[in-house]
This record gives structure tokens, C-alpha cells and sequence, in this order.
């Protein structure tokens, strides 16, 4: 087999698991680790690979992100089982720093659901429709973080925003991500970046929320290393190669199975600024 289709082979791979590793590929090749390291290698150069401990991922690039509105069609099913996970880390009287995205709004949908933490916990975000969310459905005490609006987003970013944050004391922070890797959360919004990594710095435990879809993609800029949050909750439909490279890596992965039976989003039900 000659190197073009040996790569063609790890592409249609990388396509279906979205990380492979060195040694799978080699023995479903029947060459050695040295000629799959040298293709990956090849693949990486025209973009369409990272490499990674081990083997490589896809690579996805985006150069922007959805608007809320369209985000909250996507993944239903994955955001509500994140949402009852990430739920069993907040105790009642917690103080939360939710991120903007539609992953973090389901979090606070399931909050609402709680007696036991709806009218308790103290909410920070710098999302409105979180806060409206909570403004309509709680009485827990609830504050915006200020800072320059994103329209589409529905949110507050850049150092105003990074500031507020910087100067509390959070027990638990929940950050959202449109792209994340083996060991990377990234994002293509610069703006972005001093408001998780305040977050993350504000709260005694931090963790990722974001589905397995947003898994590969890669933002022009790194935020914040995997193994320095306290975990990742993301579904099941994150690839079994990626799923042991991070738990190698040390990473705390808690892996959610969404169901059938969830209800879709009743847009009424929440309204939107």
C-alpha cells in the first residue's frame, strides 16, 4: 500500500472515532509504528490531523461560533444528561459561576427543578439568558457579570467581564467550550479567554461541560489544559480512543449517556433577552 493510501485509510478513521492511535493503525495497515508516525505526521502538515500522545485526532478548526439560537437545537439529549450530572456537584448554599452556552443554561434548568437549590445557591454568568432563566424560575440570589455584550451570544465578555469574576470567591465553576481536544480547551473569540481562565482561578473546583461533538474541533487560541480542571463531563458519544487517552492522561472523565425519552426545548418556557 502506498503512502497515499495508507493516509487516505487513517483519514476515513479519523473521520469515524476522531482520534486513532499509532498502534491500531499500524496493525490494521500491516507496516510499522515508524511508517504510521511518518503518515500522521504527513496528515498533520496539511491540516487535517493533530498528533496527540500515542496517535493523532481530527482536526477541526472553526473560525467562529453559533449564535445561542442555533446552538440550543443542537445536542438536546447530551446537554440535559451533562445537566443532571454536573447537578450532583452543587451542594445546596454553593456559590456557581455558570459560563455562557446553551450547556451551562441546561445546568441551570436543572437547577430550577431542585428545591433543594433553586431558591439556596448564589448564581454568577455572564450569560443572560442563564440569569433570565433563573431571574423567572428561582430566588436564589444572582448576579451578571457586566462587560462587553455579545449579541448573538446573549453574553458579556473581555476584562470588565474577567475583572468582576476575578474578585470572588466561587466554589464551583462550570465552563462551556465550542472546541476542545486531548488536551486543550481552545476558542476562536480572544475576548473569551481572561473570562474562563478568571473563572477557573475564582472557583475551588472547575470543570468542562460541553458534548462530545465540540470533541477535535480546535480554536486559534488555547485557553486552558485539560489536566488543570477538577474534570470533564461529556457523553458517550465521545470516541473510546479519546476516552482512554484522556483517563491515561490523568484527566477526571465523567461520561454521561443521554436518552430518548427527553423532552425538546420548549422555547416558551424560557425567555430570551
Amino acid at each position: 500500500m502506498i503512502p497515499a493510501e495508507r493516509q487516505q485509510f487513517i483519514r476515513s478513521a479519523l473521520d469515524s472515532r476522531g482520534m486513532v492511535s499509532i498502534v491500531d493503525m499500524a496493525g490494521q495497515l500491516g507496516v510499522s509504528q515508524m511508517t504510521v508516525r511518518r503518515d500522521m505526521q504527513a496528515l498533520e502538515k496539511e491540516g487535517y490531523a493533530t498528533l496527540v500522545s500515542g496517535g493523532a485526532q481530527r482536526t477541526g478548526r472553526i473560525a467562529s461560533e453559533l449564535p445561542q439560537a442555533e446552538k440550543r437545537r443542537l445536542q438536546y439529549a447530551e446537554k440535559v444528561a451533562i445537566a443532571r450530572k454536573a447537578i450532583s456537584m452543587i451542594r445546596p448554599g454553593a456559590a456557581i459561576y455558570f459560563d455562557a452556552g446553551t450547556t451551562c443554561l441546561a445546568i441551570a434548568e436543572a437547577i430550577t427543578a431542585r428545591s433543594e437549590l433553586r431558591d439556596s445557591v448564589l448564581v454568577v454568568s455572564n450569560d443572560f439568558t442563564v440569569v433570565s432563566h433563573l431571574m423567572h424560575n428561582a430566588n436564589c440570589r444572582l448576579y451578571h457579570t457586566g462587560g462587553e455584550v455579545l449579541r448573538a451570544n446573549k453574553s458579556c465578555v473581555g476584562e470588565i467581564t474577567a475583572n468582576v469574576i476575578s474578585r470572588l470567591n466561587l466554589d464551583v465553576a462550570f465552563l462551556s467550550a465550542s472546541s476542545w481536544d486531548a488536551e486543550w480547551i481552545s476558542t476562536p473569540s480572544e475576548p473569551k479567554i481572561s473570562v474562563k481562565l478568571a473563572a477557573a482561578k475564582a472557583a475551588r473546583r472547575s470543570f468542562l461541560v460541553a458534548d462530545s461533538t465540540k470533541f477535535g474541533r480546535l480554536g486559534f487560541f488555547n485557553i486552558i489544559k485539560l489536566q488543570e480542571l477538577d474534570g470533564i463531563i461529556t457523553d458517550a458519544g465521545l470516541p473510546q480512543a479519546a476516552q482512554v487517552q484522556l483517563s491515561r492522561s490523568g484527566v477526571n472523565l465523567m461520561i454521561v449517556q443521554p436518552t430518548s425519552a427527553e423532552a425538546p426545548i420548549n422555547k416558551e418556557e424560557i425567555p430570551l433577552l
